[in-house]
């Protein structure tokens, strides 16, 4: 694993210690907070350490050091990027901390999961190499959670998370499943930077490569399972979106879909592919699912789970035009096991 500046440990470990708690909410959500907070000079500034790690509000010195120790604010500070001072006295993080899962109680008890933390961009993730998460993470964390079982009792030897970001998918699968050898690819390098950080803070064990799909694995053998939650948001020459977003053509779908394809050829026998994404679903046709259409019709692959998760995300993205005959998008995860074999497409050309 590559190494982790100890400031990131630092800091996330003095977090959990003052139960910081921030549940990361969509960007849009967030731009209303932060605009109604910056339209007073009484509430533009960070009061609290969620107002700065969290909701990226500046901070004045005073505040800062009341919120921090000296020990974590110097090595947040000085020894790493993490906190930057301008030249009008303030201060802010370049990095967004929140919480890894949503926290909640298991048993009666709380969850040692609450206290787990994930690095990522700071609001606003307009940057073409943000890294996001949010609450499109939340919910495919917990459909990996569902689809584990899936799984045969073997254990997986390879698993590979296909547009990891940072990690949050390969990340989970790690913890799930310690002994397997767990990959996480993604072509943004900003994200990859913070990949061996999230590991480290969650305990995972991840090899992250930069990678266009599936190409820096594609020596590795057969793959046991496949995770994914791709870009699926409309994307064109016409229409840029940050890179984390972008799906491609076919309303977003271009891109998942390619991933399913040729994913399976990529999967060992019986093998699993799981897929979390978002569908564009026509006004006309408000029953029509062509993501599952395509999934029941994959060759080489048997559908085995296929479950609608949210009926209509990011409804700010269907007012651009590349969606005007659509009524809604949902996201939906879906699981695939490899029913046939099938030849290995050539790596060289």
């Amino acid at each position: 694993m590559a190494d982790v500046h100890p400031a990131f440990l630092s800091l996330a470990s003095y977090l959990a210690d003052q139960n910081y708690t921030f549940v990361c909410p969509t960007p849009e959500s967030q731009t209303r907070v932060v605009d109604k907070r910056n339209s007073s000079a009484t509430t533009r500034w960070s009061t609290t350490l969620e107002d700065f790690f969290g909701w990226s509000l500046p901070a004045k010195k005073e505040i800062l050091t009341k919120l921090l120790s000296a020990a974590v604010l110097r090595e947040s500070q000085e020894t790493s990027t993490i906190i930057r001072e301008f030249k009008d006295g303030s201060f802010k993080s370049d990095f967004r901390f929140s919480n890894l899962y949503l926290p909640h109680i298991s048993n009666g008890e709380t969850d040692e999961q609450n206290s787990l933390y994930y690095v990522h961009s700071a609001h606003p993730t307009k940057a073409d190499d943000a890294v996001f998460f949010g609450p499109d993470t939340y919910f495919f964390l917990d459909f990996l959670n569902r689809a584990n079982r899936h799984l045969s009792s073997t254990r997986p030897r390879r698993i590979i998370d296909v547009c990891c970001g940072s990690g949050a998918g390969a990340i989970h699968m790690s913890r799930a499943h310690p002994n397997s050898n767990v990959v996480g690819l993604d072509l943004n390098p900003k994200a990859l930077q913070l990949g061996p950080v999230n590991a480290a803070l969650a305990g995972g064990r991840v090899e992250f490569l930069e990678s266009d799909l599936y190409a820096a694995v594609d020596q590795l053998g057969d793959i046991d399972v496949i995770v994914s939650n791709p870009p699926y948001i409309a994307s064109s020459e016409d229409e840029k979106v940050p890179i984390y977003a972008a799906g491609g053509a076919q309303q977003g779908l271009a891109l998942p879909l390619r991933i399913v394809e040729e994913g399976i050829e990529r999967l060992a026998k019986d093998g699993l592919l799981i897929i979390y994404t978002g569908v564009p679903i026509a006004y006309q046709r408000p029953g029509h699912d062509p993501f599952l259409e395509q999934m029941k019709g994959m060759k080489n692959a048997e559908l085995m789970e296929y479950r609608i998760i949210h009926p209509d995300m990011w409804a700010e993205d269907v007012a651009r035009g590349a969606y005007t005959d659509v009524g809604r998008i949902q996201v939906v995860g879906a699981v695939l096991r490899k029913s046939a074999s099938t030849k290995r497409r050539s790596t060289h050309s």
